[in-house]
């Protein structure tokens, strides 16, 4: 496999339409398509905690995949599904599951109480490693002190908080204590299942240096992480252009592509293992990362950008490609479209026609609105499995063949981004 995207959600701890994707999660059984989920949200301790009934109940289960199984019969028996759906009979199956440790919300809750401290997070690791093992995740990402890249109403309002969140995610020491301190705990038990070391820097260089601690503290404790993630990353547009070595040719959309591609290929420099790319990884900047050495990556701007706001606000990413593999598009492709701007410019390839998508965007029926928000969401996600796709089918040149797209915009970027990389 060229690479696995895998979409995010947080059950556990969202409204009523993130759950909801339960329900629908057989659109999603895509090859190239895994699942991150979070493990915060996931073992109740957010505040509200939401559907109690349903995620109090996981660990009865075998498997993560055995319990959303489960948990789409129980909201099943409790709420119905849009007509506009066809249920499969039979359960439904994601090709991958991954484990995000949700350190962010943990952090941010030990900071608000008062009660964080050297070892706070540390007793964290064993029960999280557990988790991750009991119910059969195919890998996780180990602990850190971490800030959060997407923040609900007031979590920013109080600077004392942020000013120690943004300190203590900027501690090289303390993140590699937690590094040495998971190594700990791996040595004394006997996992199975795939423990990612997350990774820390300001810019190339260190990140790289930290690669080495990780690497140095291995050796010494004679147990080693399954592969290795990049954090930090989830906007890069946000990153200094000097301390980055920005290009003054890259502007805004296409920075992202920039930092995290060259950030991947400088990792992978000095360590081959397995490489995700956590929260960076949008669809268009998605085949220089994976030309890079990214084995993964995630992202949740499709699903913001699908529950955002209603008919008015929703987009739906445009495609490039369609189930053949052929270009379908000249304009805006892989880019966010409003819902209500959409015309018989654009072509979708979809079982539901982009009216009645609109017509379930305005209906009364809360069923077919929250429908409306999944399956635009959907819809993005099947671009990433098609791109996926295309890359494996065109390993030695898709690159240069993604330069050739009916779209004129969308080569332009791409030449950009080739000749900035120098691929």
């Amino acid at each position: 496999m060229v690479h696995k995207f895998y979409f995010t959600n947080n059950l556990g701890g969202g409204g009523t339409n993130v759950s909801r994707l339960v329900d629908y999660k057989q659109l999603l059984d895509l090859p190239n398509i895994g699942l991150l989920l979070n493990y915060y949200y996931l073992t109740g301790q957010s505040v509200p905690k939401f559907d109690a009934y349903v995620i109090d109940k996981i660990r009865r289960y075998a498997s993560i995949g055995d319990f959303l199984n489960g948990a789409r019969k129980m909201f099943a028996a409790r709420r119905r599904t849009s007509a506009y759906f066809v249920k499969s009979a039979g359960d439904s199956k994601m090709s991958g599951y991954m484990l995000d440790n949700g350190c962010g919300n943990i952090l941010r809750d030990l900071l608000r109480s008062g009660r964080y401290n050297a070892d706070s997070i540390k007793k964290i690791i064993k029960p999280f490693l557990d988790f991750s093992e009991s119910m059969q995740f195919d890998y996780s990402i180990a602990l850190d002190l971490a800030m959060k890249y997407t923040y609900k109403s007031k979590e920013t309002i109080d600077e004392k908080l942020t000013d120690l969140w943004t300190q203590l995610s900027q501690n090289e020491a303390e993140n590699l204590a937690l590094i040495e301190a998971t190594l700990d705990v791996m040595r004394e038990n006997s996992y199975s299942r795939g423990i990612y070391a997350p990774l820390h820097g300001f810019n190339y260089e260190s990140f790289c240096d930290y690669v080495n601690m990780v690497k140095k503290l291995e050796d010494e404790k004679g147990v080693s992480f399954t592969g290795l993630a990049l954090g930090g990353i989830a906007d890069a547009r946000k990153l200094e252009n000097e301390l980055w070595g920005v290009p003054k040719n890259i502007r805004q959309d296409l920075k992202t592509g920039y930092i995290v591609s060259k950030l991947c290929e400088a990792v992978k420099k000095i360590d081959n293992r397995p490489l995700h790319v956590l929260g960076a990884g949008n669809i268009f900047v998605l085949p220089f990362i994976v030309h890079a050495g990214a084995s993964s990556s995630d992202c949740h701007s499709a699903w913001r950008r699908s529950s955002d706001g209603g008919y008015e606000k929703a987009k739906v990413l445009i495609p490039l490609l369609n189930s053949d593999l052929d270009f379908i598009n000249s304009e805006n492709c892989l880019q966010y479209v409003r819902i209500c701007d959409l015309d018989e410019r654009y072509h979708f390839e979809s079982e539901i026609p982009i009216t009645d998508l609109k017509k379930l965007f305005l209906s009364h029926n809360k069923e077919d609105f929250y429908f409306a928000e999944i399956f635009t969401f959907v819809l993005a996600i099947r671009q990433y499995d098609l791109l996926i796709r295309y890359m494996e089918n065109n390993p030695n040149d898709y690159l240069e063949k993604l330069c050739h797209t009916p779209d004129c915009d969308f080569n332009v970027k791409h030449l950009t981004l080739i000749s900035a990389l120098n691929l």
